[in-house]
């Protein structure tokens, strides 16, 4: 396997070992490749060219003397904004280098080429590199952004996700776990949008209880943001995990979903006739299963993961995983017994 690009690299071209230059994000989506895990094909763009752009324009520098301004032991939550709200302004406002530039757009190019399409709509999202710390977890700290066709939009959505390794959030994050606001990187990755039916996420093991027997889907229709954003209650699947047997289908009344639209994606209502409707087939589910499982013994540590069904082809081709990362936090085994007890303290 050759060595990943400089400024850009497909995610065939690294795995786990390359989480200093593509971040933890698509580290682990270049290792389901490996395992031949159906994932969107895509591109990171590294944090050897997020690296180059600071410095080169000098963001780097003027982020760092914003930073000092406000960044003291007595800072309020309004000087946090304060700093993101600047730290965003230079990043945005500074020309992404041409060679940069031009590796991203060729790199778009061929992306589309896969697809015979001119500009293929892609999903853009950051991948944070986590500062050396095993137990620290930067899910959620940084931004995405969803069916961004066209250089240009591509562009300027690979430095709003640059300018999200400042956001309110991240810097209290880095300044609560002791970690250096300035240390560390961020890559991003683009990935072909998958057309999704349904979507949602899974766990290897029970995040709530501890199970670690079973794994837990969860998905609505439209995209998995509605899952993760909790604007409705979605269906769940449980499934034995050394079996891979289906023991309990959960089918909720569904009342929102997000799904694309041109320019991004919006919130609607699920129609009536799908409310009431598995958003997956049992082998759907029992296929993200599988996969979940392999996952899991490759990693040797629970996961969590994002799944996808492309409404545009047939079973198993539909099947597709989006991210699996460690679970950093995983609650302690209990039986029903002591689970009944503690709702009693």
């Amino acid at each position: 396997m050759e060595s990943p690009g400089k400024w850009v690299a497909w995610l065939e071209e690294f795995g786990k070992e390359h989480t200093n230059l593509v971040g933890s994000k698509n580290a682990n989506l270049g290792e389901m490749v490996r395992m031949a895990v159906p994932v969107p094909s895509g591109f990171a763009v590294t944090t050897e060219a997020y690296t180059q752009f600071v410095e080169q324009t000098g963001a780097g520098e003027e982020i760092k003397q914003c930073m000092s301004e406000f960044l003291h032991e007595g800072a309020t939550l309004n000087d946090y904004k304060e700093m993101s709200r600047r730290a965003t302004e230079i990043t945005l406002s500074k020309a992404i280098p041409a060679e940069i530039k031009d590796a991203i757009c060729r790199t778009y190019f061929e992306l589309g080429r896969k697809y015979d399409m001119d500009e293929v709509p892609v999903a853009v999202r950051s991948s944070g590199v986590a500062e050396d710390l095993p137990t620290a977890s930067f899910a959620g700290q940084y931004d995405s952004y969803l069916y961004v066709k066209g250089d240009a939009a591509l562009l300027e959505n690979v430095k709003k996700c640059w300018a999200s390794f400042f956001t309110d959030r991240s810097i209290l994050y880095r300044v609560k776990n002791s970690l250096p606001v300035l240390a560390g990187s961020i890559s991003v990755g683009v990935q072909k949008m998958i057309d999704a039916r349904s979507a949602g996420v899974g766990f290897t093991v029970h995040p709530g209880t501890g199970d670690d027997t079973k794994i837990i889907l969860e998905g609505n229709w439209g995209t998995g943001e509605s899952v993760v954003q909790g604007i409705t209650i979605p269906d769940q699947f449980i499934i034995d995990k050394d079996t891979l047997t289906l023991k309990k289908k959960v089918v909720n009344c569904k009342l929102r979903q997000i799904v694309q639209c041109k320019g991004g994606t919006e919130e609607q209502d699920v129609p009536e006739d799908k409310r009431s409707v598995p958003c997956l087939s049992d082998d759907e589910a029992l296929k993200i299963a599988g996969f979940a499982k392999s996952l899991e013994k490759s990693y040797g540590v629970p996961l969590d993961i994002e799944w996808a069904i492309e409404k545009s082809l047939s079973f198993p081709r539909n099947v597709f995983l989006v991210q699996a990362r460690p679970i950093t936090k995983v609650a302690e085994k209990k039986d029903a017994i002591d689970r009944i007890l503690d709702m009693m303290r």
